[in-house]
């Protein structure tokens, strides 16, 4: 029986009885909810699981110690004493960040250099080397967080941030957030039971993701490294018998239809989809968001209008009064939902959300809402 870790899943604001879920469905106990993140338990193999199947996840850590310290040689000292060499090579690269509330330390960087000292010491005793630091893409990150006199020190699995899926050959400059994307369609309750379109498709993101989610293809099945690749106890053994148990299916009976106005930003999303090879899945077609219909009802909508952020529009309150008409004239007995930053122009889609979500794309706040879309007026 494999020994029970530690992990700490990270996530936005928002999104963590999602995350919570998604674990509890891989087998992770003791799941606590917590400000953007899931702490959770379970063996190793449940390090890969979580990396290679959730959905809503950025990044997964491994705790490996825990200490309370008095000043700088005690910290020092606990961080020496720990096995690093059970995970880290001798000739390899490790990088360590920290975030602290009410520490004795002046910054996060002062700890962190004490504790890349006291790592690299430690080879340098053992094995008269020591390794180098490599902080952009290093075989062991190491990440400690510090509150008051209490230390714990955590290994990041992932290595970059999970909404990085593989998939992305070009990208839209205001994107969708791969996570907040996966997110989204969970909250809208879609399951692949009708076609899904989304009329202002940019890169493709929102299209990609339920794709994936109605053919049961694993967030990480694009990928092709993550952090605990690097480690000196990785199970690759193990690991292939995970990626083994997906059970991706070969055909869906309903279409996914992206539509844009320009031919820039679907040529982009037409690469993406072929890079994720769901071109067979997924249609997409240059066509004014004012001219497109639903092929058959019932059919979903989830769209990310631009905010005015990042992408400029003329007069933003009456491009948000043409995405209201086009769903009441052009959408009847279909389901929309719309993301925002832009709250006032929400309201003037001319729509009663019958649900609400807030969620977070980066460091935007966004309104999700979800409109029931009748022919008439609703009985």
């Amino acid at each position: 029986m494999m020994k029970k870790e530690i992990f700490i899943a990270k996530t936005f604001a928002g999104i963590e009885p999602l995350l919570y879920d998604e674990l509890i469905a891989l087998g992770a106990e003791n799941c606590q909810i917590m400000n953007r993140s899931v702490q959770f338990e379970g063996p190793i193999d449940l390090l890969y699981r979580a990396n290679y199947y959730c959905r809503t996840a950025l990044r997964i850590l491994l705790q490996v110690d825990s200490f309370s310290f008095s000043g700088n040689k005690d910290f020092y000292s606990s961080i020496f004493n720990f096995p690093s060499e059970k995970f880290l090579d001798k000739e390899g690269t490790l990088a360590v960040s920290t975030t602290m509330h009410n520490s004795i330390f002046n910054s996060p960087l002062f700890a962190s250099v004490l504790a890349k000292d006291a790592i690299c010491d430690r080879f340098r005793d053992k094995y008269g080397v020591r390794p180098s630091v490599d902080k952009e893409n290093p075989d062991v990150q190491f990440h400690i967080h510090i509150f008051n006199d209490q230390a714990t020190l955590f290994l990041d699995s992932s290595g970059d941030s999970l909404h990085k899926r593989g998939y992305k050959v070009s990208n839209h400059p205001a994107p969708i957030n791969e996570v907040v994307a996966a997110a989204m369609i969970k909250l809208s309750g879609w399951q692949g039971e009708c076609d899904f379109i989304d009329f202002m498709c940019g890169s493709g993101t929102i299209l990609i993701e339920a794709a994936m989610a109605a053919l049961n293809i694993p967030a990480g099945f694009y990928r092709a490294h993550f952090g605990f690749f690097s480690w000196l106890n990785f199970d690759n053994k193990m690991w292939q018998g995970i990626v083994d148990e997906a059970r991706i299916l070969s055909d869906i009976n309903i279409n996914l239809y992206g539509y844009d106005i320009s031919p820039r930003y679907l040529g982009m999303a037409k690469v993406n989809v072929e890079e994720a090879g769901l071109q067979d899945f997924i249609t997409l077609k240059k066509k004014d968001m004012l001219l497109t219909s639903p092929v058959r009802t019932p059919a979903f909508i989830i769209s990310n209008p631009p905010y005015g952020e990042r992408l400029e529009v003329d007069d933003i309150n009456d491009f948000y009064k043409q995405i209201g008409d086009t769903l009441k004239n052009n959408y009847p007995q279909c389901t929309a939902f719309i993301i925002s930053s832009d709250f006032d122009a929400l309201k003037n889609l001319g729509l009663h959300p019958s649900r609400r979500f807030t969620l977070f794309n980066g460091q935007l706040e966004c309104k999700f809402f979800k409109y029931d879309l009748y022919k008439g007026k609703k009985q």
